[in-house]
């Protein structure tokens, strides 16, 4: 027990601010919380040296054609979270394991050991909803979304928001979820061709393909899928302990 203290006081002192740590077994730690994304992309942008001009002014780069920036052009916003941090994760392969902690900032953890491409979905979420400028509107359905769920429980968590901020009106949410899922869709293969331009691995590109499986996944029967999410948390079969007669 005191070695489990220990070691949760640690993850405490180190992943105390809000974000996603990734642990991995050489001793690396990558921290992609907000302050460390905003200061690293920052720098990056600064300093041209670590991107050629050839890759800034290709198509793959620029904004989306429904993004409300596309007219004065510049670089797409939703790729500021994933580039500054290339130097570091760009060493690994999606398949490699490593130690995921997401702090919610409040000394609440969750540790899972899994996948670089599982623990990436949520630096793909933060890029393609935080950051991208048409995904930035619909924040508020991302309420109660942790970044290490399957594509499963998020898209479940992403219908429930849906259903409940468009108060339950069936048309209205099938229409917003039908753009939702056109946009994000767009929005995430860009993304995936902008990775291709600089990456030297299938990390982030494999991440943003798994991201769009969760679009996929909202354009299934969700009655179906709804019913599948609630039988599956049924809890187990308890027998009652009774008293036992002699024979």
């Amino acid at each position: 027990m005191h070695n489990i203290t220990n070691c949760t006081q640690v993850l405490l002192d180190q992943c105390g601010a809000k974000g996603l740590y990734l642990l991995f077994d050489d001793t690396v730690m990558v921290s992609l919380t907000q302050d460390n994304i905003e200061k690293a992309s920052t720098d990056f942008w600064l300093d041209s040296a670590r991107i050629s001009d050839g890759v800034k002014e290709a198509a793959e780069f620029q904004r989306c054609n429904f993004c409300p920036l596309k007219k004065i052009g510049g670089l797409c916003d939703a790729i500021r979270p994933t580039i500054p941090f290339l130097d570091d994760i760009d060493k690994y392969l999606s398949h490699n394991q490593v130690t995921a902690v997401y702090s919610d900032g409040r000394n609440n953890l969750t540790v899972n050991k899994t996948t670089m491409q599982e623990a990436l979905k949520y630096l793909s979420v933060l890029s393609l909803m935080y950051y991208c400028r048409v995904g930035r509107s619909y924040w508020r359905y991302f309420l109660g979304i942790m970044p290490i769920m399957t594509p499963e429980q998020i898209a479940f968590r992403l219908y429930l928001n849906f259903y409940y901020l468009n108060k339950g009106k069936p048309r209205l949410v099938k229409k917003i979820l039908s753009k939702f899922h056109d946009q994000i869709f767009i929005t995430s293969s860009n993304q995936v061709k902008r990775m291709n331009l600089i990456c030297k691995n299938d990390v982030f590109m494999n991440a943003f393909v798994n991201t769009q499986l969760i679009t996929e996944i909202l354009s299934f029967n969700f009655d179906k899928a709804a019913a599948e999410q609630f039988n599956s948390t049924r809890p187990p079969k308890l027998e009652p302990l009774v008293l036992q007669k002699p024979q």
